[in-house]
């Protein structure tokens, strides 16, 4: 491929990186990366949708969900000040889906790699830890997780560690009335978002692709 193909090919991807990112109002922090493809990772003027809990009141979070989602694998995830808020339905491209509400005030995530909408994989350096942090708290809106249950803050750990979780398949473990913040922590962890806001990412050393790459 020659040089100018190459890097018409880069600037598309990180358009789509920038604009899914946008979508999900998760602006970025690119350690490692060219200079010109930071100022494109900022957002604004992103319109809002609802999200109605099954048995909770209306949930209106402050950004739309983007047109595909967020599949995050990393080899350790910590959810420092986590509190799960049960299942809620929201409003995709696809129509109403059923999915987990988490909230976190950081995210610590080792040797990060995401894939947005389908199209765009970003991955961090090896042996690197990404954090994602909010000004409040970063919202999740979680269609599957799966890994090992490595931490619950210091409560017991279940006897079964290896865990899959959908709104269909909630442990008992993940609500704690005495606890409902904690710190949570998962390893060989895979985790499937129907959209994720309120946080700023921070990543060390960015390799940026087409997903099938």
């Amino acid at each position: 491929m020659r040089g100018d193909d190459l890097s018409g090919v880069l600037d598309r991807l990180r358009w789509s990186l920038a604009r899914t990112l946008a979508l999900t109002a998760l602006p970025v922090a690119l350690f490692g990366a060219p200079t010109a493809s930071t100022a494109l990772l900022s957002s604004s003027g992103v319109p809002t949708f609802d999200a109605v809990g099954t048995d909770a009141p209306r949930d209106r979070p402050s950004a739309a969900l983007g047109n595909g989602p967020l599949v995050l694998r990393a080899d350790k995830l910590i959810l420092h000040g986590s509190v799960f808020h049960g299942v809620v339905t929201v409003q995709t491209p696809a129509g109403p889906e059923r999915v987990l509400k988490f909230t976190a005030r950081l995210m610590h995530i080792t040797d990060l790699d995401l894939t947005i909408g389908g199209g765009v994989r970003l991955r961090a350096r090896p042996a690197t830890t990404s954090t994602i942090r909010g000004k409040d708290v970063v919202t999740l809106y979680t269609e599957r997780l799966s890994g090992s249950l490595t931490s619950l803050g210091g409560a017991p750990l279940p006897a079964v560690r290896s865990v899959t979780i959908t709104p269909d398949a909630l442990p008992q473990w993940l609500s704690h009335p005495g606890a409902p913040m904690r710190t949570v922590a998962f390893e060989d962890v895979t985790v499937s978002q129907a959209g994720q806001f309120g946080g700023d990412l921070t990543i060390s050393g960015p390799d940026l692709r087409a997903a099938d790459r």
